[in-house]
C-alpha cells in the first residue's frame, strides 16, 4: 500500500475512533462533575451509595449472563432463521428472566446476610431488592447501548451513553447533599435508569415483544448462550474487585474509610477517559479485521501504552492539586498511585487479550479474572485488618496485576498484538517506579514531581515513534477538517 493510502487509512481509522469516542469524552465531563460531588460529600455519606452502585454493576453482569458480549460477537452472524434484532430480543428475554428469578430468591431468603457481606449493613436488608431492581434496569440500558452501537446509530448511541453515565456516576449522588439515607439515594438511581430504559427502549418495543422464529432456539442454545456464559464469570468477577475492597474497608475500617477509598478509586478511574471511547470502536474493529490488519493492531497497542502510561504519570505529578481542592479526602493521597496502577492494569488489557476471543477460548479470560478476584479477596482478608486503606489498595493493584499477566500471556499465544515485549516490559517497570515514588514520597510534592516528570520524559523517549505518529495523525485530521470548511 502506498504511503499516501496508508496515511489516509490511518486518519480514517482515527476519525472513526473519535466519532465513537465523542460520548466518552463528553461523559468525561459527567465523571468530572461526579468527582466534584464525591469530593464535596462527607466521606461517611459517600461510602455506602458508591458501594451500592458498584454492586449494581456486579449483579448486572451476573444477570446478563454474558449475553451482551454474545450479542456483540454474533449480531452479524445470528443463528439460522433469525435476524439481528431477533437475536437482541432473545438475549434480552433470557437475561431478564434470569435476573428476576435471582432477585426474588436473594431478596426473600438471603437479604440480611447479603447486605452485611456487601458492606451495606447501614442500609438494612431492604437494600437488596432495590439493588436487584437497579441492576435489572441497568442491564436493559446496557443492552440498548450495545444495539445502538451495532446498528451504527451514532446520534442515539451518544445520547444514550451520556444518559447512562449520568445515571451510573452522578444522579444518584445528588440527594446526598440533603440526606444520608442510602435508600433514598438507591431509589434515585432506580428512577434515573428507568427513565433511560423507557426513553430509548420504546423504539425497539416491537423487536423485544415480537414472536421469535423457532429454529433460532437451537442456535442460541448451541452457540450464543454457551459463548455468553463462558464470558459471564469474567465480567462478574471484574466488576466485583473494587466492591470486595469497599466491603472489607467498610467492615474493618468504618464508613469514613469506605468513603475515602471510594473517592480515591473514582479519581484513579479518570485514566479510563482515554480508553473507554476507544474500546467502543476497537472491539468490533478487531473482530472484523484481525486477519488482515495485525500490523495496525500491534501499532495501536503501543499507542495505547504511551497514552495510558503518560496520563498515569501526569496524574501522579499533579495529584496534590486535587487533594488540595478536596482537603477532606487528603487521607487517601498515599494510596492513590496504587489505585491508579490497578486501573492501568485493567485498561492495558484492551491491547493484549483479544487473542482469547479470536481463538474462541474465552475461558482464559475467565480464569485470569478469577485469579485476580480470588487473590483480591485473600489479600484483602490478610492486609486490610492490618494496614487498612493501604492494604486494600495494595490488594487491588496486586490482584489486577495477576489477572493482567495471565490474560496477556494466554492472549498473546493465540494472537500477537505486542510488537516489542522489551518495550512493554520496560514501560511497566517504569510504571512500578512511578507507583513507588507516589506512595512513599506522597508528603514531598517537589521531589515526587521532579522524579515522576523524569520518568515521563523516559516514556516519551521510549515511545518516540508512536508520539511522532500521533502528532502526524493529529495534523492530518486537522488539515482534513480545515479543508472541508
Amino acid at each position: 500500500m502506498p504511503d499516501t493510502e496508508k496515511k489516509s487509512a490511518a486518519q480514517s481509522f482515527a476519525g472513526n475512533v473519535m466519532k465513537y469516542s465523542v460520548a466518552t469524552y463528553l461523559g468525561f465531563v459527567i465523571t468530572g462533575l461526579a468527582l466534584v460531588v464525591k469530593g464535596l460529600l462527607p466521606s461517611a455519606v459517600l461510602g455506602a451509595p458508591v458501594t451500592f452502585m458498584t454492586y449494581t454493576a456486579t449483579f448486572m453482569n451476573l444477570g446478563i449472563l454474558g449475553l451482551d458480549q454474545a450479542l456483540l460477537r454474533f449480531y452479524h452472524e445470528p443463528p439460522a432463521g433469525a435476524n439481528p434484532r431477533q437475536l437482541f430480543a432473545a438475549c434480552t428475554r433470557i437475561s431478564v428472566a434470569f435476573m428476576l428469578v435471582l432477585g426474588v430468591v436473594c431478596s426473600l431468603f438471603f437479604a440480611r446476610p447479603l447486605a452485611a457481606a456487601l458492606g451495606l449493613t447501614v442500609a438494612g436488608p431492604g437494600i437488596v431488592p432495590l439493588l436487584f431492581v437497579n441492576a435489572g434496569l441497568y442491564m436493559l440500558v446496557r443492552y440498548l447501548n450495545v444495539l445502538l452501537r451495532l446498528e451504527n446509530d451514532l446520534r442515539a448511541y451518544t445520547a444514550e451513553t451520556l444518559w447512562m453515565q449520568c445515571c451510573y456516576n452522578l444522579v444518584y449522588l445528588l440527594p446526598g447533599f440533603f440526606t444520608s439515607s442510602v435508600t433514598i439515594l438507591a431509589l434515585t438511581a432506580i428512577l434515573s435508569f428507568g427513565v433511560v430504559a423507557i426513553a430509548f427502549g420504546f423504539k425497539y418495543r416491537a423487536a423485544v415483544f415480537g414472536a421469535l422464529p423457532a429454529p433460532m432456539a437451537a442456535g442460541i442454545a448451541r452457540t450464543v448462550l454457551p459463548y455468553g456464559i463462558a464470558l459471564a464469570p469474567a465480567q462478574i468477577l471484574f466488576s466485583l474487585s473494587s466492591g470486595v475492597c469497599l466491603s472489607f474497608v467498610s467492615n474493618y475500617c468504618g464508613d469514613t474509610a469506605q468513603g475515602l477509598f471510594a473517592f480515591g478509586y473514582s479519581l484513579a478511574q479518570l485514566v479510563t477517559a482515554i480508553q473507554a471511547g476507544f474500546s467502543t470502536y476497537w472491539g468490533p474493529y478487531v473482530y472484523a479485521h484481525y486477519r488482515e490488519e495485525q500490523e495496525r493492531i500491534a501499532r495501536v497497542h503501543d499507542v495505547l501504552n504511551l497514552l495510558i502510561f503518560g496520563f498515569f504519570c501526569v496524574l501522579v505529578m499533579f495529584e496534590d492539586v486535587v487533594f488540595w481542592i478536596f482537603a477532606n479526602k487528603r487521607d487517601c493521597l498515599s494510596i492513590f498511585p496504587l489505585l491508579m496502577l490497578a486501573v492501568v492494569f485493567n485498561i492495558l488489557c484492551e491491547g493484549t487479550v483479544y487473542g482469547n476471543s479470536i481463538a474462541r477460548k474465552p475461558w482464559h479470560d475467565t480464569i485470569g479474572i478469577a485469579i485476580g478476584a480470588g487473590s483480591n479477596f485473600l489479600l484483602c482478608a490478610l492486609l486490610v485488618p492490618a494496614w487498612g486503606l493501604t492494604g486494600a489498595a495494595l490488594a487491588l493493584a496486586a490482584s489486577n496485576g495477576l489477572a493482567f499477566l495471565y490474560r496477556t500471556v494466554t492472549g498473546q499465544l493465540s494472537y500477537r498484538t505486542i510488537p516489542s515485549f522489551a518495550k512493554t516490559v520496560s514501560g511497566f517497570l517504569l510504571a512500578f517506579a512511578v507507583t513507588a515514588i507516589g506512595t512513599l514520597l506522597w508528603q514531598h510534592f517537589v521531589v515526587k514531581f521532579v522524579l515522576v516528570g523524569a520518568i515521563l520524559f523516559v516514556y516519551c523517549t521510549l515511545y518516540r515513534t508512536q508520539l511522532l505518529k500521533l502528532w502526524q495523525m493529529g495534523l492530518g485530521i486537522l488539515r482534513r477538517v480545515l479543508t472541508k470548511k
